[in-house]
């Protein structure tokens, strides 16, 4: 960033206030460059089919995935998200949502295969978690996954009331 391109900085009627304000120029600089680091880094922990990793080399993590699918989330509805990163993030989700939606579609084939009281079936925190960051995304649940997320939707609404209470809000 020029100086000239910043006239709220020489525009200050003190030289103290001068040096404020460069020093804020500079915090926003060095803010902007620690946001491109981070950001290079969410992108370099996401495997190519879309889950996140704790650590790399290792193996995707549903709920580490679903945990930073959630905390992108709250930075998009809070308006918090920098419009240089929009881009950045667009293609982390892209990835990612797919990635969730299979899971939860492989979690109901589970449960059909091993014959399981679909009717007494009580979501854990995984599915919970799930529909709480799916929640937050105007994009549609692909034609695949629809019965499962509808199935788990369903279980949830019905046994919310003996869900723990951060279950129950995430519902």
């Amino acid at each position: 960033v020029l100086i000239q391109e910043t006239p709220w900085v020489l525009a200050a009627k003190t030289e103290e206030e001068q040096k404020r304000n460069i020093a804020l120029l500079f915090d926003l600089v060095k803010m902007e460059n620690e946001l491109n680091g981070a950001m290079l880094k969410l992108q370099e922990m996401q495997s190519p089919n879309g889950g996140f990793v704790w650590f790399k080399g290792g193996p995707d993590d549903r709920y580490m995935t679903q945990y930073i699918v959630t905390g992108i989330a709250h930075l998009q509805k809070i308006n918090a998200m920098p419009a240089s990163q929009l881009a950045n993030i667009n293609a982390i989700l892209e990835k990612a949502l797919p990635y969730l939606d299979k899971r939860i579609e492989e979690d109901y084939d589970r449960l059909v295969k091993s014959k399981s009281n679909l009717k007494q079936y009580v979501p854990g925190p995984v599915e919970i978690q799930y529909l709480y960051a799916r929640s937050f995304f105007a994009k549609p649940v692909p034609a695949a996954t629809e019965k499962a997320y509808q199935y788990y939707r369903e279980r949830a609404r019905l046994t919310w009331t003996i869900q723990s209470k951060l279950l129950q809000g995430q519902i």
